[in-house]
């Protein structure tokens, strides 16, 4: 037996790698070719939950190949289920190995299901007082939920979306409490085990079932009460209800072999041994989360103070917000600041409705500006000078604030820490980095409970929603409390370089291109739209000539049945809905109607119109500029992204897209350089690897793309 743990995590191995597989694509692989996407995902998996859960202890269950005792009782048990794909089965070496390193139990019975491995050990924890977290993606552990000792989290799709589940969670999800799950699944059926459940009784027909009669056996007795359709039903397929009541329920007393209580504790790796593992998967992120978060050995030794931790998110968080009155109350932020700002709509691109400013080592008091009070020119300069002193300003998004105070005659120079921009730097393949999203993952605080609640399916019945300065002030403390966590990080993973060096300037830059914009001729634009309308219009009716009558041009059942039905066109692909009408697929039908040419150049020409005409012409300021918006936080390369609108994808390989191009010109007395690197990747990799073979082509000037090709 264990000896008594405070927490402890049970992981259904099999049903987490499997996901994982699914979650991410499978082109994620070694330079030797090796795919490790379930194995990352995996890895990601487990980091995840267990910065999120703390536990003191994790055991990870898998299936073993052989049949299990349920296959005695079913002969077709699991019959039909798909085997899983060869790049998964390749990989579950490695996910054991990625546990081994970092001595996490493995446990595995012959004739017993990791299920049934979890429900013991859920039992026996239940038993000493411990607190239980069963992460699974299998429904059949809603049984073992039991207030207060065991909950489930369930993976509902991707790496780090869960559901945690207490009784009134499965209650709420079900229908049915924990105990009766089982005769509710033995109702409904389920298909992934080979368990036919009874025809019309879904979920909820069998949760209603279930809570009006109490159970199986009171539903077969009472089988005169229910409609004509429902008792033959439920007569006719009651031996295989039965049959799906012994085989559904978990086994709770499964012989387990003697666990080491000190290998049970998470931590205690090899620092250099998870190193040399990691380096092998050519996995980076990983290796570092968790000695960010939990120490070069996962007890906190060594790196503990690497990064921050995920503590569990709560909605306590109260701030006290001080509207500012004068500029000496702005002036009173001469040891730096954390500002955030508030707007009327849209950030960034409508009038600011206020500041929110507080200390960076604020606790629990913020200062709130309102919009009236930027009106004085005496507030405005004592805010200029707090942005502009010698103390760093931290921000979120500063970018977007930096161009909202550029009306006020402010240029903030002084940009410390700009968070959203670090936790990009830390993970860059996080979805997410606004301030709600890193409040909750680095703080443990919901700024916005109600969007939480609304997410969670709840409804809160506090008082009056809090106001717009409530918010605010709550914000800029949050993001006071960020400044140490992710400073840390960086400093950490040494990024602190790149960002003071690299990323911080560039907020700046990017801010001052927003507020000049581009200019575009809009009568140039204006008549290039009339024009592709125009030739849209006689392309529709050229093709509606060639196919004998009018139809839908964008509507692809329209189109198949004039292609296929009516012309008698040989189709090239099928697809799920049929035949399919992409522009790969017309190519290849090209040589056997005139028709094809015709929709491919329509459908060019339609999207040039919508895509570039229309959407450009509208984002026309009155200074007749194009502002949009440039992104450091969103691609995942490193690269810069656009938006509102995307200057990056104006066409240049066609005539037409060309043509847009010319819409963009310069300011009077200026030209427009278009400048791009070239073959800068290769570049990179001829300096840093000194390849005689590419240095001496870029030196000679060859064409690299030539010699590699021959």
């Amino acid at each position: 037996m264990l000896k008594p743990v405070a927490r402890l995590l049970l992981v259904d191995g099999n049903s987490l790698a499997y996901r994982a597989f699914f979650a991410l694509p499978t082109d994620l692989a070694t330079a030797a070719g090796q795919v490790t996407n379930a194995v990352l995902g995996f890895t990601q998996m487990l980091t995840y939950v267990v910065k999120e859960f703390r536990p003191d202890g994790v055991i990870v269950a898998f299936d073993r190949p052989e049949p299990t005792f349920r296959h005695g009782m079913i002969d077709d048990y699991k019959a039909g289920r798909a085997a899983a794909p060869d790049i998964l089965k390749q990989q579950m070496g490695l996910v054991r190995q990625v546990l081994e390193s970092l001595r996490v139990p493995i446990v595995e019975i012959p004739g017993f299901e990791a299920d049934d491995i979890l429900a013991t050990l859920a039992t026996q924890g239940r038993d000493r007082g411990d607190e239980i977290f069963i992460v699974t993606g299998d429904r059949d552990a809603y049984q073992l939920v039991e207030d207060p000792y065991v909950r489930v989290i369930y993976n509902k799709r991707g790496v780090s979306d869960y559901a945690n589940y207490d009784e009134a969670g499965i209650k709420e999800r079900t229908g049915v409490t924990p105990a009766m799950y089982p005769q509710y699944a033995a109702l409904r059926g389920d298909p992934s085990d080979n368990l036919p459940g009874v025809p019309g009784v879904g979920e909820k027909t069998a949760a209603k079932l279930i809570n009006e009669y109490g159970g199986l056996d009171g539903i077969f007795e009472n089988l005169d009460k229910m409609t004509p359709k429902l008792r033959e039903n439920l007569a006719a397929h009651e031996d295989a209800v039965r049959a799906n009541a012994e085989v559904i329920p978990l086994i709770r007393d499964v012989e387990l072999p003697e666990l080491d209580p000190d290998a049970v504790q998470w931590g205690g790796w090899d620092e250099q041994e998870v190193r040399d593992l990691f380096a092998f998967l050519e996995f980076r992120g990983p290796i570092e989360r968790l000695i960010e978060a939990f120490g070069a050995d996962g007890r906190g030794g060594a790196a503990a103070a690497a990064g921050p931790s995920a503590p569990v998110v709560t909605n306590s968080f109260d701030v006290s917000v001080t509207t500012a009155s004068s500029a000496a109350d702005v002036a009173a932020f001469n040891n730096g600041v954390a500002i955030v700002g508030a707007w009327e709509g849209r950030s960034g691109r409508s009038a600011l409705a206020g500041l929110a400013l507080a200390a960076p080592d604020a606790t629990d008091a913020a200062t709130w500006i309102p919009a009236a009070l930027l009106d004085d020119s005496e507030v405005v300069a004592a805010l200029n000078d707090v942005l502009n002193g010698d103390k760093p300003v931290t921000a979120a998004d500063a970018k977007t604030l930096l161009r909202s105070l550029t009306p006020l005659g402010i240029d903030m120079h002084a940009l410390g820490l700009d968070v959203e921009i670090a936790a990009y730097l830390i993970d860059p393949a996080q979805s997410a980095y606004d301030l709600n999203e890193l409040a909750a993952r680095y703080l443990g605080l919901t700024l916005d409970a109600a969007a939480a609640a609304s997410q969670q399916g709840q409804l809160l019945l506090d008082d009056a929603p809090p106001t717009e300065v409530d918010v605010a002030g709550k914000r800029a403390v949050a993001l006071a409390r960020l400044i140490e966590p992710l400073s840390r990080a960086l400093e950490a993973r040494g990024l602190s370089k790149l960002y003071d060096e690299i990323e911080r300037p560039l907020v700046r830059v990017l801010a001052r291109m927003e507020v000049a914009g581009i200019a575009v001729d809009r009568d140039w634009l204006t008549d290039l739209s009339v024009s592709l309308t125009k030739e849209v219009g006689e392309l529709e009716a050229e093709i509606h000539e060639l196919a004998g009558g009018a139809f839908k041009v964008n509507s692809t059942p329209q189109l198949r049945e004039v292609l296929f039905d009516k012309l008698g066109l040989n189709p090239s692909k099928r697809t799920k809905t049929g035949f399919s009408t992409d522009a790969a697929s017309l190519e290849k039908l090209i040589d056997q109607h005139p028709i094809i040419a015709k929709l491919l150049r329509w459908r060019e020409v339609e999207k040039l119109r919508n895509t570039y005409g229309e959407t450009l012409a509208a984002e026309i300021a009155e200074d007749g500029r194009i502002h949009a918006s440039f992104n450091q936080t969103v691609a995942r390369t490193g690269r810069l992204s656009s938006d509102a609108p995307n200057l990056h994808n104006i066409p240049v390989r066609t005539e037409g897209g060309r043509r847009f191009r010319q819409a963009f010109i310069p300011a009077t007395g200026c030209r427009l350089l278009v400048a791009d690197y070239n073959q800068i990747e290769l570049r990179v990799i001829a300096h840093l690897s000194g390849d005689p073979g590419l240095t001496s082509a870029f030196a000679n000037g060859d064409d690299i793309h030539a010699i590699t090709a021959a």
